[in-house]
């Protein structure tokens, strides 16, 4: 076997790994923040007031935006589409037959409407990823506070997102071969790559994110819980 497909056959478990050391040593670092020394007003009374402001701030972006929320609406956007992009990507891996039975949907029309939502969600994602980072490109009072990571990974954002819509919009894609990919992975009986034009870099772009997400401002929305929760300062 080539070198460099030695390389690619076994770099997943190898991103695998840095992912996960690199999540547990940010959770350690959440659970090793100290504590505010009193909550910020107005401190919602009670677990279910708690867990509203998580949702509000996590499914608005309202912490982050509260004083402009116009100037988070592409923001919203482009979060709203990774989220529903992901979600979509579980069929990457494995399939619901008896859910599309249920619905009375025959196979070729969930692929028909997955094509067009992702497809969609896709395009709507790269438009407001470009328009985020124009505005820190262009508008004065972002570039002062934008910094090489910032770009970076909005940079990889998109991508990501533009490889997917290359696999999306090219070739028609067989997810046979490649939930039988993911399934040898997964299994620790590792395979060569299916032989799809674009999967590919695809997918080592998919795993650069993978490795920069723990260490990076990715995962910020996620310090909202320990936050919010009173579980930081634990030691």
């Amino acid at each position: 076997m080539p070198l460099t497909q030695g390389v690619l056959t076994y770099l997943p478990y190898l991103t695998t790994s840095i992912f996960v050391v690199g999540l547990l040593w940010r959770v350690r670092r959440w659970w090793r923040a100290p504590a505010p020394a009193a909550p910020l007003f107005p401190a919602p009374a009670g677990s279910a007031a708690v867990w509203g402001r998580i949702g509000a701030e996590i499914c608005l972006l309202r912490g982050r935006h509260a004083t402009q929320p116009t100037e988070g609406l592409g923001a919203w956007i482009f979060h709203a589409c990774l989220a529903g992009i992901f979600v979509g990507h579980i069929r990457t891996v494995t399939d619901f037959p008896r859910l599309w039975a249920a619905l009375s949907l025959p196979p070729a029309d969930v692929d028909r409407l997955s094509g067009l939502v992702g497809g969609a969600m896709g395009d709507i994602a790269l438009a407001a990823g470009l328009y985020l980072l124009a505005r820190r490109l262009v508008l004065p009072r972002l570039r002062q506070i934008t910094r090489f990571e910032d770009i970076f990974v909005l940079a990889l954002l998109l991508g990501v997102l533009a490889s997917g819509q290359v696999l999306r919009f090219g070739p028609p894609v067989d997810l046979g071969p490649v939930r039988d990919y993911l399934a040898a992975l997964a299994s620790l009986s590792p395979r060569p790559m299916p032989d799809i034009p674009g999967f590919a870099a695809h997918f080592l772009l998919v795993q650069v994110l993978a490795v920069y997400a723990p260490f990076g401002k990715l995962l910020h929305i996620a310090g909202v819980f320990p936050a919010k929760l009173g579980l930081t300062g634990a030691d």
